[in-house]
């Protein structure tokens, strides 16, 4: 275990204690703070750096409000905003949000988590996968909590295991006003915002408010950039008696070039700035009756083609709306209805695009549609070629969430349903490129500029469908009593999802197991029942009990590659085998004991949890395959405690403090093949540190502030044997902001400036996006070879000044 305490960690834990005396001296009971925007409306409070508010969910939970996200950069991506929260451990692949990251919560995953956008579920509906970058503009956001360890009675997720998060979008202004932003930076970094709000109209019952975005920067190291163009629209129509509706859209279209990942060896070869190539694969020159390789061309060969790439071809282009409507409905004082249709479309591709041809396909072997048909157009099917083929999804996803709420007495019921439907198709086509390293078609969005086959189908590496159609029914009642002293809430939903899978012949794979046509059918589903107790020691001080079940369906890659053994005769495959989808649904029971202090000036939450977490998914050797596959591969058990603390020294100076103590322990070893296993037995999470902690300090006054932040993150293994780790690291990041005065034209102009790691400091990020594909061994263990994990470097010092101003 790795018990070390930094002094940052210290620090952080006087703050529970510097407010203890405070305990026996006041029973102010203030209640929730509601920010509205604007620098100091909590001047003075606990609250005042928008990282802490009064809580009374019989649950962990955290959360940050509009006062700490509009201090921050306008770039900044969700796990940014949340960063500092107890038991969040995030990253960031570059510091200004454009470029992506990964976020664990008591060593869960992002594809472990739910993630809802105003309550609908923005989670990849195949794989369960988060991309942070593709969602808002951090100007139109309020509010951003986390759940950490039990998922929301009626929140809509089948893919949750470890809590969810949520995203609210800001009301309209009920006055008229146009803000525009403009911010430029390191990097060459440059966002144009502009939003315009209606203020109140038709009689005082309809406001809305449009913005539209466009940013653009260049990549820290290595050549590349992102551009993102983005549109939020809100409107709140106000129906009287309680009654309303509102309805929400966001627009994103995003243009990035991935970073590089290294390994250790790697970074002490290449150094730390080493990224994809700059130079364009060539193709070699064209002759009929002869077999041309671009792999082994001269000039690919020189560039190193092979291990640098080409950063051109390594890209993220995606296209994704989302529009949601919350319908509530007060059918009288005590009861009402909420109905809450969203939809959901994303296009884009990704992943390492620069691939290679073979003519005819492999060599030796016949191939679905005959192989690939000529591509560079020599007049035989004998040459190697280097084309674009990305990882092609499309997704349109329809919801509905029905609630009704029911007051009775001293029961508060909470009935519902929730059902989605997401047609989810991925696709795996090639483009032509050139020699100056023009893409023919780099949205892969124009099927006749794609590469054919002999027989003139798509050549493609996979061609699938999945028609997932999920649901759950949920039911909940919150009881008052003593006077509202103890509250206890007791819930359940049964949740389940139906994946109707289709795999269609594909000719771009090497073997048989995705060359045929087969269908799965699966159902997974359970009952998930929750308790929460909560009692109201005085005025300020509370204790909370939780118990709560989650669970994950497996992602749909789990059905690719399904086929074995057959052969292909006149294009087609015939005689295959096609095999039980080797994974099951992982579960966890999450447990919470905490304890909350809230007055004006001091506020805080401790909590210790245990999870015992069953089935749990991993990449494994399948003895009914003989190669490594998601697979159930046993049982885990995780317990710590969380901290998190505000305090107001005086009506200007505040500080916010959070402290997250883990320990994770898996129980079986990991099967690796037919005869050896992993020694993972009682070894942790790999990328889930022992200690977290983070400090926010903040002064403001008359129109300015200034602040301070760090994150510690400590020592982390890498591998799932824990044979290789990463040493902890302190990141430090300040701003300051000043509001002028306004003129009769110009409201509030205000100027602030952002730093991300503003002492420079050099570390490292796993590159473990999903907590199924971890490295197993970095070192050779039972006759295993190690592989060296793949690494992200951080981000070095990088700055943002950004000028706001209303007409």
């Amino acid at each position: 275990m790795q018990c070390k305490l930094t002094r940052l960690s210290l620090l952080i834990s006087g703050l529970f204690i510097a407010g203890a005396p405070a305990l026996a001296q006041t029973t102010t009971n203030v209640g929730t703070v509601t920010v509205q925007g604007g620098g100091s409306a909590s001047a003075g409070t606990a609250a005042a750096t928008g990282l802490i508010q009064a809580e009374d969910s019989p649950k962990a939970r955290s959360s940050v409000n509009r006062e700490y996200m509009e201090k921050q950069s306008p770039t900044s991506n969700p796990y940014q905003m949340i960063n500092l929260l107890p038991g969040v451990n995030t990253y960031d692949n570059d510091g200004s949000g454009l470029f992506g990251g990964n976020i664990r919560v008591r060593g869960f995953n992002s594809d472990q988590l739910g993630f809802t956008i105003n309550g609908a579920p923005v989670n990849d509906s195949g794989s369960f996968a988060v991309y942070p970058q593709q969602y808002t503009d951090p100007e139109n956001l309020c509010d951003v909590f986390v759940t950490q360890g039990s998922t929301d009675t009626e929140a809509p997720h089948v893919g949750a295991s470890g809590g969810n998060i949520g995203m609210a979008f800001c009301a309209p202004e009920d006055q008229q006003r146009i803000r525009v932003t403009n911010a430029f930076g390191s990097n060459s970094l440059w966002k144009r915002y502009v939003r315009f709000d209606s203020g109140k109209l038709l009689d005082n019952r309809f406001k809305f408010f449009i913005s539209y975005s466009k940013t653009t920067a260049d990549k820290f190291k290595g050549p590349g950039g992102a551009i993102k163009d983005h549109v939020d629209i809100g409107t709140n129509f106000d129906l009287g008696q309680g009654s309303f509706i509102n309805a929400n859209l966001l627009y994103n279209r995003q243009l990035n070039n991935n970073y590089r990942s290294l390994t250790k060896t790697q970074i002490a070869q290449l150094g730390r700035n080493a990224d994809f190539g700059s130079i364009a694969p060539q193709h070699q020159p064209a002759v009929g009756g002869t077999a041309q390789n671009d792999t082994t061309y001269a000039p690919n060969v020189a560039a190193n083609i092979a291990a640098n790439g080409y950063y051109a071809y390594n890209l993220n282009p995606f296209e994704n709306w989302l529009g949601t409507i919350n319908a509530h409905f007060q059918l009288s004082p005590t009861a009402s209805l909420d109905i809450d249709p969203y939809f959901w479309y994303g296009f884009g591709t990704g992943a390492n695009q620069l691939q290679t041809v073979r003519e005819g396909g492999v060599a030796g072997a016949s191939q679905v549609g005959g192989g690939a048909a000529d591509i560079n157009g020599d007049g035989d099917r004998l040459d190697t070629v280097y084309a674009y083929q990305g990882s092609r999804t499309r997704t349109y996803r329809p919801g509905v969430t029905f609630k009704f709420n029911q007051q009775m007495d001293n029961h508060r019921l909470l009935a519902g349903y929730w059902v989605e439907r997401a047609r989810h198709q991925q696709t795996g086509p090639f483009s032509r490129v050139d020699n100056n390293g023009n893409i023919a078609n780099l949205w892969q969005d124009n099927s006749d500029l794609w590469l054919r086959n002999a027989d003139g189908s798509i050549l493609q590496y996979r061609d699938t469908l999945t028609v997932s159609t999920a649901q759950s029914i949920f039911l909940q009642d919150s009881i008052s009593m003593m006077n509202d002293k103890l509250n206890v809430q007791v819930g359940g939903r049964y949740s389940s999802i139906d994946r109707d899978f289709t795999n269609y012949p594909s000719s771009g794979a090497a073997n048989n197991a995705s060359a045929g046509f087969y269908k799965v059918k699966k159902n997974y589903a359970d009952f998930l029942p929750s308790l929460g107790v909560r009692f109201q020691l005085d005025d300020a001080q509370s204790v909370f009990f939780n118990a709560a079940k989650n669970f994950k369906a497996p992602g749909n890659f789990s059905y690719f590659g399904l086929l074995s053994g057959g052969t292909i005769v006149n294009g087609q495959l015939v005689g295959a085998t096609q095999r039980e989808v080797p994974v099951d649904k992982e579960t966890s029971w999450n447990y919470d004991l905490g304890y909350r202090y809230n007055t004006e000036k001091w506020m805080a939450s401790a909590s210790l949890f245990y999870i015992d977490y069953h089935n749990r998914i991993a990449s494994a050797y399948n003895p009914d395959t003989g190669n490594k596959t998601d697979y159930n591969v046993g049982d885990a058990t995780s317990h710590g405690m969380e901290l998190e603390s505000g305090y107001a020294f005086t009506r200007n100076l505040s500080m916010y403090g959070s402290l997250s103590y883990i320990k994770s322990k898996m129980k079986q070893d990991l099967r690796n093949s037919s005869t050896q296993f992993l020694p993972t037995s009682g070894k942790e999470f790999p990328d889930t540190p022992n200690w977290l902690s983070g400090l926010s300090l903040q002064y403001q006054q008359d129109g300015w502030y200034v602040f301070g932040q760090a994150k510690y993150t400590g020592r982390r293994y890498t591998t799932l044997v824990n044979d290789d780790a990463l040493g902890g690291y302190t990141l430090f990041n300040a701003g300051a902001g000043m509001t002028f005065a306004s003129t009769t034209w110009l409201k509030k102009p205000t100027v602030r400036l952002n730093v991300y790691n503003l002492f420079d400091k050099q570390y490292l990020n796993l590159n473990g996006g999903s907590g199924s594909q971890f490295t197993t061994n970095a070192v050779a263990v039972n006759g295993i070879p190690g592989t060296d994990p793949s690494l992200y470097i951080g981000a070095p010092r990088t700055f943002t000044v950004t000028l706001t101003a209303d007409f």
